[in-house]
């Protein structure tokens, strides 16, 4: 069975793997960005969907769909994830965040122009709708929100509200809660 250490090693290695280039770069913001789509990408690793959510049933295509919306600043780093395969051999689909086609999504990434109205639409899905929601900085904080990416002293971390991905029915890694910033 792996260990927590063994956990960490695999998951900072394959961040590295993935950002090899950016990091390369004298741009830290690039490096940044680069660095919070890795981390959206393993999320789907260490996160259970309910096989009978709303997005699941509704995408139909067996794809796994991040939604990000178009003001975000991950849209472009989040775009080289297309056609990637995911978890279950189902292939990465990147699309803009569009509220009325929300069913179909398994990942919405939000910026603070999209909280209201996003947070407002999966009130109105079943409750276990199965729709992971992330904010790319801490000041989108909101209750419901269930992953917030952010940076501390130069280092890109995140923080887990557990309870609202259980109220959305989905189950989240012990494993990856351990590495999660506590509070956010």
């Amino acid at each position: 069975m792996p260990t927590a250490l063994h956990f960490r090693a695999t998951l900072l290695i394959g961040l590295w793997a993935f950002c090899w280039g950016a990091m390369a770069r004298a741009d830290t913001s690039a490096g940044e960005l680069d660095l919070k789509s890795a981390y959206v990408f393993n999320f789907i690793q260490f996160i259970e969907w309910p096989d009978n959510s709303a997005s699941a049933s509704a995408s139909g295509t067996g794809d796994w769909t991040i939604c990000v919306s178009a003001f975000s600043p991950l849209k472009r780093p989040l775009t080289a994830l297309e056609g990637r395969p995911a978890r279950k051999g189902r292939i990465i689909r990147v699309r803009l965040l569009e509220i009325r086609e929300l069913r179909s999504c398994q990942m919405v990434v939000m910026h603070s122009a999209d909280v209201e109205q996003v947070l407002g639409a999966l009130k109105s899905l079943p409750a276990e709708h199965g729709i992971l929601t992330i904010a790319e900085e801490v000041t989108f904080a909101h209750p419901d929100i269930m992953i917030t990416l952010y940076q501390v002293d130069g280092r890109v971390v995140f923080g887990i509200r557990a309870d609202a991905a259980s109220a959305a029915g989905l189950s989240v890694s012990s494993r990856l809660l351990r590495l999660a910033r506590a509070g956010k």
